[in-house]
């Protein structure tokens, strides 16, 4: 046999050279993700019954699982050889291809199959996975373990936004990371599932995983010119994607409007990453033009120096706060005539009893705008436009009405009878200051009144909690109601009897819907108050909407002065009661914002310099809200209308900014009790 023949039969010997290497340590990082792996299809087929398409699907992933496990333990001489042979070719089509396929797992997570934002926005997506990809391979300048690590990396980040839209119905915002410490206290609350599209995803990890485990390293290591050189270039990449994004009006002519209400439609319709930078961007904030921290100050000590509230009541009543869905008076839109009343409780009431007009900024929806304009002083007008402060902006604790109260010995409890991740209210509500958050989780068999936890049931909670009471100070309830949430119908839901009809109006069932809803509002408010009526200890409730029903629509369609819809559209009542002697009082005109401090002086109780400012602002400007002001005069502004009020308006705004937007250079002391 001479030498070719014997070159030929040992190259073919090393292509048929296979086996398995089962027994390396190299091996134990596949195990254990192999071991990860089999954990959650152990969670996914106990979460529900097993049934046989259910069976035949776990096979099909455990197969798929097997051939994963062996391909990494699969060893092929000649296969080697060629991957370490052509490693910078090799190498190089995994490295681009990974962001691509990191981008596809994170998506088939959370089970968005959206073919139309794949087409059309796959590329604002991948860039920022190959950021990542880019950085790491920068600072390593290694392939295999680039591949490995930036694998791990995005999918741990897309399993942490697959748990967020699993806790919370939507996905992971850039406030959430602000807020982490609390969503970390609340996560014990909830069930773990994974999804059939989770174990897809996670199988997608682990072949990624295996491929860059096979990679092959390049035996020439780069000069520190070249690692230089490929540094800078990521960087200037970087910068120029950054600026593209941030500073110009990509993201705004690609989305046109981001939902801050449900942000998975958002991420849905344009991406994960997309539908994330473009939150990133929404929370980015500039001060108002003619800013100053000194003029903040200046306004504030002027506004404590002539403090109406007095030093401390001698007996601090227990605080009833209740936000009712969409409570409204018809009677404040226009002369309709109706079969009944349908607040014939709230009417009637007149000793100790203070009632007025309040002015919401939002209309038909946005709950929790009007909440945080009443539990922060900061009217929506001095937030960002369209912003969700929320979602957005409360990421560290926060001063509020209920951290006012805790100061002054009051126990805090916020009742909202539905989902506790709505509006983030289960990481808000402890930032704002409250003791203790009972959603709908905390409901026993309650009533139903469409598929809402009637107020009646959410009234029954405030009573169950006042007569259980955890300490023996005071107690302030914030109750936020859902049985009159939007979804209004022609469907009669009561018995004739408890039906209200528009009496010269036809074909406005929804409208009649809707006011048979605010009728037994008002038979289960009138139970409340009869309870408290009866109580030794001092107790006041405040009643008051967050915005009109969207029923209301065609009535204002209707209407031939749209000027003057426009200003009705944002009213809605309040109503204040006490146990005890108060002055009788009608309040013509009062913002949202305004109400807490209106509040805490009727109740005799401390407030904040931020307080001071607003009492004294609102005798010069009753109502400011997101779209418009009204003077002592009633007289109606735009914001950006140049009157005698201008220089106020503004100076309002600054301290807003102060107060809610300015971090780094928040005059605390102003906007806290000591």
């Amino acid at each position: 046999m001479n030498d070719y023949q014997r070159g030929y039969q040992t190259m073919g010997q090393d292509k048929l050279n296979i086996k398995l290497n089962y027994k390396s340590g190299k091996e134990i990082p596949v195990y254990l993700l192999g071991v990860f792996y089999l954990f959650t299809v152990i969670i996914y087929m106990t979460q529900e019954p097993v049934t046989s398409a259910k069976v035949v699907v776990l096979l099909e992933y455990l197969l798929l699982w097997a051939a994963v496990t062996l391909l990494s333990m699969l060893e092929i001489s000649a296969v080697r050889s060629f991957l370490k042979k052509h490693a910078i070719w090799i190498n190089g089509l995994v490295l681009v291809l990974s962001p691509v396929v990191s981008f596809v797992m994170t998506e088939v997570m959370v089970s968005n199959f959206n073919l139309k934002m794949f087409e059309a926005y796959s590329l604002y997506n991948v860039i920022w996975y190959i950021i990542i990809y880019y950085m790491i391979y920068a600072l390593l300048r290694n392939a295999k373990r680039t591949v490995i690590l930036c694998n791990l990396i995005i999918y741990l980040v897309a399993m942490l936004n697959y748990l967020v839209y699993l806790f919370r119905g939507n996905p992971i915002l850039p406030s959430d990371l602000l807020a982490w410490r609390t969503g970390v206290s609340v996560a014990s609350n909830y069930q773990l599932y994974f999804s059939k599209d989770f174990l897809t995803a996670t199988l997608i990890m682990l072949f990624v995983f295996v491929l860059g485990y096979k990679l092959e390293k390049r035996e020439k290591k780069p000069s520190i010119i070249n690692r230089a050189l490929v540094l800078f270039i990521f960087m200037v990449f970087t910068a120029f994607v950054c600026h593209e994004f941030f500073d110009t009006d990509l993201i705004k002519t690609k989305i046109k409007v981001i939902d801050f209400f449900a942000p998975k439609y958002t991420y849905c319709s344009y991406g994960t990453a997309f539908g994330f930078v473009a939150n990133v961007q929404a929370m980015e904030t500039n001060a108002p033009d003619g800013y100053s921290v000194d003029s903040v100050r200046k306004a504030l000590t002027d506004a404590s120096a002539s403090s109406e509230y007095t030093s401390a009541a001698d007996t601090k009543p227990n605080i009833i706060v209740i936000m009712n869905e969409a409570f409204s008076d018809l009677s404040m839109v226009g002369d309709y005539k109706t079969n009944q009343d349908y607040l014939p409780f709230i009417h009637s009431l007149e000793k100790n009893t203070i009632k007025g007009t309040l002015y919401s900024s939002v209309f038909g929806g946005g709950t929790s705008d009007t909440e945080y304009e009443f539990l922060t002083g900061n009217s929506m007008a001095v937030m960002p436009r369209n912003c969700v402060p929320y979602q957005q902006f409360v990421t560290k604790p926060t001063d509020s009405l209920a951290n006012t109260l805790k100061a002054q010995g009051y126990y805090n409890i916020a009742i909202h009878p539905y989902k506790p991740s709505g509006y983030k209210r289960d990481l808000v509500y402890p930032l704002l200051g409250f003791d203790e958050f009972l959603s709908m989780d905390d409901f026993t068999n309650p009533q139903l009144i469409r598929s809402f936890i009637s107020d009646r049931e959410s009234y029954k909670k405030i009573i169950e909690q006042y007569e259980n009471k955890k300490q023996n100070g005071p107690l302030f309830i914030f109750n936020v109601t859902m049985q009159n949430h939007g979804g209004y119908n022609s469907d009669q839901i009561f018995s004739d009897a408890e039906t209200v009809r528009l009496t010269d109006l036809l074909g406005y069932k929804t409208v009649e819907q809707y006011l048979s809803l605010l009728r037994e509002s008002d038979k289960a408010f009138q139970s409340l108050v009869d309870y408290f009526s009866k109580q030794k200890e001092p107790t006041i409730i405040l009643l008051f909407g967050d915005h009109q029903p969207i029923a209301y629509s065609s009535l204002y369609d209707n209407m031939t002065d749209q000027t003057k819809a426009n200003e009705l559209k944002y009213q809605v009542p309040f109503v204040l009661w006490a146990n005890y002697d108060i002055p009788k009082e009608n309040v013509d005109k009062l913002s949202a914002n305004y109400l807490s401090s209106y509040l805490l002086k009727t109740a005799g109780l401390k407030g904040t310099a931020y307080n001071d400012y607003l009492l004294k602002l609102s005798k010069e400007i009753p109502v400011i809200n997101a779209l418009f002001y009204i003077d002592k005069d009633g007289n109606i502004h735009g914001q950006s209308d140049k009157t005698s009020y201008y220089d106020m308006v503004n100076q309002y705004k600054y301290v807003g900014y102060n107060d809610a937007l300015d971090k780094k250079n928040k005059l605390k002391e102003f906007f806290y009790l000591p």
